[in-house]
């Protein structure tokens, strides 16, 4: 039985596959796609199995990633419950994990007919960032599995990122968190590079001053315990550019906004868990 199966190849699923052939031996990670011909190509990408049907991910590996979308999940789960349950009466031990956004553990217990079965159930979400390996994956706390199958999870992912475990009650606000930022960062990225466009700089250059800036000041942040306000009042002296800038985001709302783009995909996660 081969260690990892990943059931979907789109940007997620081919992100944690990759990070889990550089963690172990691509012979022991399996992955399968409804379009075949796209995971067979990662499948030859990476030097990892390509099996044909959802049902045969299943019965391939000891860890099964769902990586599908949450409007595709119910139908994939109705595919594999057949497999769930042959493999339960071979007595072979399955591990389901799910990245699948907004969709709850007791979704899995019930659409495979896991009622009162010692099914291990993890659910993640990671974040785009686990494609270069500088990813922040967060776990939701569970009962159904031990801290010996996450930890060995976690080993088999490691070069994806970073994780965290989070209790249930807090789970959906750090992912909402750690999920939607790097689209909300990739806008300000672009607005600071078409500011300095509008300033006179070249695109290319505008592009990289905006990202170098960026990085070195979540560099900074990081390794500060300073509050993250504190970096701010840093570089703002009395009437400077900075200053005059800063007044006119807090002029625009600019505050109030970030806010209120996290309540409201707090908001739509919840929806979009929810099979009809």
């Amino acid at each position: 039985m081969k260690k990892i199966a990943f059931i979907g190849s789109g940007t997620m699923g081919t992100a944690l596959a990759t990070a889990a052939c550089k963690g172990v031996d691509p012979s022991e990670v399996v992955v399968t796609d409804f379009v075949q011909e796209k995971g067979k190509e990662l499948a030859d990408r990476l030097g990892c199995w390509f099996v044909s049907t959802n049902s045969e991910a299943i019965k391939a590996a000891h860890y099964v990633v769902f990586c599908v979308k949450p409007q595709f999940l119910k139908g994939v789960l109705g595919e594999v419950k057949t497999a769930f349950e042959e493999c339960a009466a071979a007595g072979e031990e399955k591990i389901i994990v799910s990245i699948v956004a907004g969709v709850e553990v007791s979704t899995y217990v019930k659409e495979l007919g896991l009622e009162g079965k010692n099914v291990p159930v993890i659910r993640i979400l990671p974040n785009t960032a686990c494609l270069i390996g500088k990813g922040f994956t967060l776990i939701e706390q569970g009962e159904s599995y031990t801290k010996e199958q996450e930890d060995e999870f976690c080993y088999i992912l490691r070069e994806s990122g970073g994780f965290d475990s989070l209790p249930a009650s807090q789970f959906v606000a750090g992912t909402v968190l750690t999920s939607t930022s790097p689209a909300f960062i990739a806008m300000f990225a672009n607005s600071l590079a078409d500011g300095g466009v509008y300033n006179g700089l070249l695109r290319p250059q505008a592009r990289r001053y905006a990202l170098e800036g960026i990085l070195g000041t979540v560099q900074l942040l990081l390794q500060s315990d300073k509050h993250l306000e504190g970096l701010k009042d840093d570089v703002c002296s009395p009437a400077g550019p900075a200053m005059i800038g800063v007044k006119t985001l807090e002029d625009k709302g600019f505050r109030s906004s970030v806010i209120n783009a996290v309540a409201d995909a707090y908001k739509r996660f919840a929806e979009i868990g929810r099979l009809k």
